[in-house]
C-alpha cells in the first residue's frame, strides 16, 4: 500500500451499472470539484432520502459492489441516493471529506425536511455517515432521520487489542494496512477525534443508529463496544449481528444474509413512517 498509493494516478469509481440505471434517474453534478451522483427510483418512491458515502478505507474509490449494494437499498426502501464522491487519501485527509459532505446536506436541507433524511455509509463510509451527524450536532444543524451503518470503521487506530484475535477470520481486512491508511486519513489531526473515531464520540442528542456487523469482520470488536457504550449512554443504537458474516457482506445482495439486512432497514424506516412494508 505505500509502495503504491504514493505513486498512482487517481483512481475512478466504477461506472453505474444498467441495472440501476433502469431503476433509477441518474443525475451528475460537481460540487467542491467533487462529482455527487443523485439516484431517484423511476417509481415507488418511499419520500426517504439517504446520503451514502462509500467504504474502501479511505484510500480506493467507489467499486461495483456499491453500486449493487445502492441497488439494493433503493428496491428495498423506495429512498432517493445521493452518493458524494469525496476526496481520498493519501491525496487528501478527512477535512476536504467533511466539507464536501456537509455542503450536500445543507444543499439537501433547503429541500426536504431533516427527519426525512438518512446518513448511511459501509466501513470507512460508515465512520463518515456516523461523523456527520456528531458534526451537524455540534454545529447546531438539524439531525438527520436516521443512520444507517453496515460494518463501520468506528476506531481509526484499531486499539483494541482483540481485534487482533478475529483478524485470521477476516477474509478481507488487515490491521497493520488500515493503521496506516489511517494515518493518512487524519494528516496532522489526532486520530481519536470523534470524526474519525466515532467510538470516541459523545452519542447524546444524535439520530437513532443502526449497525449491521458481521461477527467474521474484525470490526465487530469496535461495533460490540460502540454498541455497550451506547446503551450505557442512553443512546437509541441498534446492533445487528449476522454470525459469520464477511466485511461488508450486504454489498453482495443475492445472499440471504444481506437480503434479511435489506428487510430490517425497510422495517425501521418504515417504524419511522413513509416506508411500505
Amino acid at each position: 500500500m505505500e509502495r503504491t498509493a504514493r505513486t498512482r494516478p487517481y483512481p475512478q469509481p466504477a461506472p453505474i451499472t444498467a441495472s440501476l440505471r433502469a431503476l433509477c434517474d441518474v443525475q451528475e453534478r460537481q460540487v467542491d470539484g467533487s462529482t455527487v451522483y443523485l439516484l431517484t427510483p423511476r417509481k415507488d418512491a418511499s419520500g426517504w432520502h439517504v446520503i451514502y458515502t462509500h467504504g474502501g478505507a479511505y484510500v480506493h474509490p467507489l467499486l461495483r459492489n456499491h453500486w449493487d449494494l445502492l441497488e439494493a437499498l433503493i428496491r428495498s426502501t423506495g429512498a432517493s441516493v445521493t452518493v458524494p464522491l469525496y476526496p481520498l487519501a493519501p491525496e487528501h485527509t478527512f477535512e476536504a471529506a467533511y466539507l464536501l459532505l456537509e455542503t450536500v446536506y445543507r444543499d439537501l436541507l433547503t429541500r426536504m425536511p431533516a427527519e426525512r433524511v438518512v446518513l448511511c455509509g459501509d466501513s470507512a463510509g460508515g465512520a463518515l455517515a456516523l461523523g456527520q451527524a456528531i458534526r451537524y450536532r455540534d454545529a447546531g444543524l438539524p439531525q438527520p432521520g436516521r443512520v444507517v451503518l453496515f460494518a463501520p470503521w468506528l476506531d481509526l487506530s484499531l486499539s483494541d487489542p482483540r481485534i487482533r484475535e478475529v483478524e485470521p477470520r477476516d477474509v478481507m481486512l488487515r490491521v497493520d494496512t488500515l493503521c496506516l491508511v489511517g494515518r493518512w486519513w487524519a494528516g496532522n489531526a489526532n486520530p481519536q477525534h470523534p470524526w474519525l473515531s466515532p467510538l470516541r464520540a459523545d452519542l447524546t442528542g444524535l439520530s437513532p443508529i443502526d449497525v449491521f456487523q458481521g461477527t467474521d469482520d474484525l470490526f465487530i470488536v469496535d461495533a460490540r463496544t460502540f454498541h455497550r457504550q451506547a446503551l450505557e449512554a442512553g443512546a437509541d443504537v441498534r446492533l445487528y449481528e449476522t454470525p459469520g458474516g464477511f466485511h461488508v457482506f450486504m454489498a453482495v445482495p443475492a445472499i440471504p444474509e444481506a437480503k434479511d439486512v435489506y428487510k430490517q432497514i425497510a422495517r425501521n424506516l418504515s417504524l419511522s413512517g413513509g416506508v411500505p412494508t
